[in-house]
């Protein structure tokens, strides 16, 4: 089986004595440095709450609001659902 360039390198540095980039990588002795946990019930509704903040129908301030539609022609076929058309 054929060695990489960067393995033949660090052989080579190896070899001559010098620092090889191995050496150099942190290292935890098998110690993970990120720690997981659950959401608390508070923390969740937090989230919920904050997720759905942007959404406009929760508001009572009154106001509405209308779109206007594109107006079609009489000779225009206006299409409906599958393959039926109305003209």
């Amino acid at each position: 089986m054929a060695m990489s360039k960067a393995r033949k390198a660090r052989e080579k540095l190896a070899k001559q004595g010098r620092l090889t980039p191995d050496l150099l990588r942190g290292s935890w002795q098998g110690v993970n440095p990120l720690t997981r946990r659950s959401e608390t019930l508070k923390e969740k509704q937090t989230k919920l709450q904050s997720k759905h903040k942007r959404n406009h129908a929760h508001y009572s301030d009154d106001s509405f609001c209308f779109s206007r539609r594109a107006r079609t022609t009489a000779n225009s076929l206006v299409p409906l659902r599958g393959n039926r058309t109305v003209g």
